[in-house]
């Protein structure tokens, strides 16, 4: 493959990434990176889930949804919490679901209301990818501008060894 071919290449993969970002946020859909075992072993740590938004209403036992717990239990940095629907409570005018991790002995110890909650119900896991975004923006700019950095050092290796081997009195 020519280095035009191969720049061009890359370019492409570095467009279509930035395009799936862009419509995945437009979309309404939450990429949630899972910090800790407690939903193993649906979404182990490091996994990302993608969640779609899903009304109060329609929430049913057994769905696994992204919510921010109510205080005092809220997690620092603001990430939601991801666990399965234990059970449903309360009545039409003040709904509330008991949540539970897979893996924990017990139900959380809060109940989430479900009036006019930012809800997100799962529909895909993806193992490992979770501990980049974990670490927020500037964790996935500092790779990305790594993997940017790694590409153009090959390239301009390759670049050097093909001038050698082009030039028999150089080596």
């Amino acid at each position: 493959m020519s280095p035009r071919v191969r720049g061009a290449a890359v370019t492409l993969a570095q467009l279509a990434v930035v395009a799936v970002v862009v419509v995945v946020h437009l979309s309404g859909l939450r990429l949630v990176p899972v910090l800790t075992g407690s939903m193993t072993p649906y979404a182990p740590a490091g996994s990302l889930v993608v969640t779609v938004p899903v009304a109060g209403e329609d929430v049913a036992v057994g769905d696994v949804v992204a919510f921010r717990p109510p205080a005092p239990f809220e997690v620092s940095g603001g990430h939601p919490i991801l666990h399965r629907v234990a059970g449903l409570t309360g009545d039409a005018a003040a709904p509330a679901m008991t949540t539970k991790g897979d893996a924990n002995p017990t139900a959380d110890p809060w109940q989430v209301s479900l009036r006019g909650a930012q809800l997100g119900r799962a529909v895909v896991v993806v193992p490992w990818v979770g501990r980049v975004l974990a670490g927020g923006a500037g964790a996935v700019l500092a790779l990305v501008a790594g993997g940017a950095l790694l590409l153009g050092g090959l390239r301009a290796l390759r670049r050097q060894q093909r001038e050698l081997r082009s030039c028999p009195a150089c080596a």
